[in-house]
């Protein structure tokens, strides 16, 4: 797998090239073996409660400041022994997109200061959209979010 360098210099660059790595390599997700307690099957085929499960199980692991690191989503899914919430994002939006869903990221701040800090997944269902924010184990499917800014990205 290619390695490339990109210095990603705010958060709407950011946001495009998460953007990029869903819309060019969801289909990294046919290529990856998922065992649950019942079944094995292919990540691309998991029901939306399984493929939330599996990511949410992925350890929560932050980037190094001040480097940002973004990866196509069959390296996060096959190699990574954690991920934080930009990578996260880009494997539920990459399995949303497999599966013909629609799908958005959401910047969101929950400090004083309104200042972005997290990222995550939505996606449309009866023509609202629900958040799929699976960066932390005790997070939920849909589970609201008390923030004090947020912006579609």
């Amino acid at each position: 797998m290619n390695v490339s360098r990109v210095e990603l210099l705010n958060k709407n660059q950011t946001a495009d090239e998460m953007y990029r790595l869903v819309e060019k390599y969801s289909n990294d997700l046919k290529s990856i073996s998922v065992v649950l307690p019942s079944k094995k099957s292919i990540f691309a085929d998991l029901s939306l409660n399984e493929a939330f499960d599996v990511i949410k199980m992925i350890p929560y692991q932050q980037d190094i400041a001040p480097i940002e690191v973004l990866s196509r989503p069959g390296y996060i899914g096959q190699n990574s022994t954690g991920a934080d919430c930009k990578k996260k994002s880009i494997l539920m939006g990459s399995y949303l997109k497999e599966n013909n869903l629609p799908y958005r990221f959401i910047a969101v701040s929950t400090m004083p200061d309104k200042r972005f800090h997290h990222v995550f997944t939505q996606t449309k269902i009866n023509g609202t959209w629900v958040n799929l924010d699976p960066t932390y184990p005790n997070t939920k499917l849909f589970e609201p979010k008390k923030v004090t800014n947020y912006e579609v990205l």
